[in-house]
């Protein structure tokens, strides 16, 4: 993953986090806005309670509270809820409420101890007994807090006192928490399911781009690759487009270069020709000699040509059919059989040393890229020699290999001998070939994953070895 992904991530989750840490800030304020909105109503049905009793006896507020509240708060404290709520259970009633008169004075208290205190700077009361909404929040014993809400009390029309219901704030903080705990939950689902969506898109979106980069970059490296599969109708769409275009220039790139270089290639056998042709009419006393060298000439024009169409039917390939299971013993056999008239012809020993090797290869591409391997060393051999043709693996991995105890390839030369139509003088002769017998075999060699390593033996002579890059197991 990129920079500008990390910084994108980073920024992400800082504001995610401030964005959560804000909303999570305003659980407790909104949940005793819900709890003061129902002690609203609790109040309010107690104070409607207190006013129907009033009105029917003449009793004084004070004891037509004790009369109503007493009995009723008893009996509610004493009784064993065991109330599941959701995760939390409540096994107390909590819920406490005092009666003041007109004065601010109190003059009931469920708990017993604030009778005949002096409410009335209070905020509940001192805005319930002017017909305003009452509440606040203040502590109730030590650092214990609770929320205050009040509802006037009326009789005749006047407002005789104030009903004022208290909830501890410790009986609601056990909610408070579980739902930040359930916000927190929940926002790190939301958080990991917006990344992991998030990455799912990134990968849908350059899972293609990366394909296709993949795939242009091979091909400027020259390798020989299918075209990806892109799920992505746009993105696909551009790649062809990017694929023909590329195929286009590297055509007009190639023919220029096959142009260029076969002219060169074919300038001097031509001009021996030309030469020879002309000096038959001047000696006709060496016409034999002559011909001679016109067949020679002309015979190397046609390796030429039928090289040429050999390499570039190759180059066009994209991949090859293979046998799943080819056995390089069998390649190996196969090469020396065809070799072996040459061999004897040139006094040279051809020696195998193989082993069962399984390759997924196409049999006689892979024999035809021996085979040159072979009559390259041939070339080179002196008479009286001895080829090897190896087989087997090493570090797991199969090779096909030739070595010859020949002159060696000259230093300056190392660099070239890939380069098509690039040769050197034969031993014997003195003469070049085509230039494109390793050209070819290093084509054979990309089509089979698999690479042409070319060097100078320890002391004398040289290994050229074709290297499959990965295992093959045998298929039933």
């Amino acid at each position: 993953m990129d920079t500008s992904c990390n910084r994108f991530f980073f920024a992400f989750f800082i504001g995610y986090y401030y964005f959560v840490d804000k909303i999570e800030d305003s659980i407790r304020p909104r949940y005793m806005e819900t709890v003061e909105e129902s002690l609203n109503d609790t109040v309010h049905l107690l104070a409607s309670l207190l006013e129907g009793e009033l009105s029917q006896k003449n009793d004084s507020l004070e004891k037509t509270s004790e009369r109503i509240f007493s009995p009723m708060m008893r009996i509610a404290k004493e009784r064993d809820l065991n109330s599941k709520i959701f995760e939390i259970t409540k096994k107390k009633v909590d819920l406490q409420l005092y009666v003041t008169d007109s004065r601010g004075i109190v003059v009931y208290d469920s708990e017993g101890f604030k009778k005949g205190s002096d409410y009335s700077k209070k905020n509940d009361v001192y805005l319930a007994l002017r017909g305003k909404y009452g509440a606040r929040s203040s502590l109730l014993f030590g650092s214990e807090k609770g929320l205050f809400i009040a509802a006037p009390i009326r009789s005749s029309g006047k407002i005789v006192g104030v009903l004022t219901v208290i909830k501890p704030k410790k009986s609601l903080i056990p909610f408070i928490e579980s739902t930040r705990k359930k916000f927190w939950n929940l926002s790190l689902y939301v958080a990991v399911s917006i990344v992991v969506l998030f990455i799912s898109i990134l990968y849908f979106l350059f899972s293609p781009i990366r394909k296709l980069s993949e795939y242009i970059s091979a091909l400027r490296s020259q390798k020989r690759v299918p075209f990806p599969k892109i799920g992505v109708p746009e993105i696909r769409g551009l790649g062809e487009e990017m694929d023909r275009l590329f195929r286009e220039l590297a055509g007009k790139e190639y023919v220029e270069n096959y142009v260029q270089s076969m002219t060169h290639e074919i300038k001097s056998p031509l001009s021996s020709l030309l030469a020879s042709s002309e000096l038959i009419i001047e000696n006709p006393d060496r016409l034999e000699s002559l011909i001679s060298n016109i067949q020679l000439e002309g015979k190397r024009i046609q390796t030429i040509l039928e090289k040429l169409l050999e390499l570039s039917s190759l180059e066009n390939l994209p991949q090859l059919e293979k046998t799943p299971n080819l056995n390089l013993q069998d390649v190996v056999r196969e090469t020396a059989a065809s070799t072996i008239s040459e061999s004897v012809r040139k006094k040279i020993k051809l020696k195998e040393l193989t082993e069962t090797v399984w390759v997924e290869a196409n049999s006689f591409y892979l024999g035809m890229a021996l085979r040159n391997l072979v009559q390259n060393a041939l070339d080179f051999s002196n008479p009286g020699s001895e080829i090897t043709i190896r087989c087997g693996k090493e570090n797991g991995f199969p090779f096909l290999e030739v070595e010859d105890y020949g002159p060696g390839i000259p230093s300056y030369a190392l660099e070239r001998i890939f380069e098509k139509f690039y040769s050197l003088p034969r031993p014997d002769t003195g003469r070049k070939s085509s230039g494109l017998g390793l050209a070819f075999v290093r084509e054979i060699a990309k089509l089979h994953d698999a690479d042409l390593e070319v060097k100078n033996g320890n002391p004398v002579g040289v290994r050229a070895r074709i290297r499959f890059k990965r295992n093959f197991q045998v298929k039933n």
